[in-house]
């Protein structure tokens, strides 16, 4: 069984992401934005990895920025 939901995610798996934050060994996760194709693509700690499309480039940075405001909160806010 391959570690990855789709074709697609295997494809862009081993393309650079324009942005990437967290990461699956240390941590639970690993996350890359591919903006061109209004994709985030996740690992977790297991190594599974899938992908999720966005319908639209708003989502798409809805999403990230919630990834990133998860990934590193900011101590102390209210």
């Amino acid at each position: 069984m391959s570690k990855f939901e789709t074709p697609e995610a295997e494809e862009l798996y081993y393309l650079q992401p324009e942005q990437e934050v967290g990461d699956s060994v240390e941590g639970p996760a690993w996350f890359g934005l591919y903006q061109l194709e209004a994709v985030i693509l996740t690992e977790d700690s297991q190594g599974n990895v899938w992908l999720r499309k966005y319908d639209t480039t708003s989502e798409l940075n809805e999403a990230w920025e919630l990834i990133i405001q998860n990934t590193y909160p900011v101590k102390g806010a209210t």
